[in-house]
């Protein structure tokens, strides 16, 4: 392994550790000085997107994301981090969206399945709850 792998893999893991405890902005560095290296990293921006949605900056976030997707439109991580960022940032219906996108890719991934099922039921309790407040 050589040492840019090394280097490029523990701020990986550097940002994942911080995005966990909430450092947004401290992640968002770490990406950053990935994608300087690998301009066309589309795990490392999709987290930045992520980064950004978890900041409340939604808009910045899924621009990160949609670029991403540009740079491989059937990545797998890359479609359930977009389905998780959209989900936080209260845009249920966009996050279904790619999500059927990212079924539509890989029709016998389980997980993806329960995935939609989860959101699915968190929307249809929100409008229940909406309706009796």
């Amino acid at each position: 392994m050589d040492d840019s792998a090394t280097h490029e893999q523990l701020l990986m893991r550097q940002a994942d550790i911080l995005i966990a405890d909430g450092q947004y902005e401290k992640a968002i560095f770490c990406l950053d000085e990935i994608l300087k290296e690998h301009p066309d990293d589309e795990y490392a921006l999709s987290m930045k997107g992520l980064a950004y949605c978890l900041m409340g900056d939604s808009e910045k976030g899924i621009e990160c994301l949609e670029d991403a997707l540009e740079i491989d439109p059937c990545s797998k991580e890359v479609l359930i981090i977009f389905a998780d960022a959209c989900l936080r940032s209260s845009m249920p219906e966009k996050s279904l969206k790619i999500l059927e996108r990212a079924i539509s890719y890989y029709p016998d991934d389980d997980g993806l399945l329960m995935l939609k099922k989860v959101i699915l039921s968190a929307r249809n309790r929100s409008q229940v709850n909406s309706y009796f407040n």
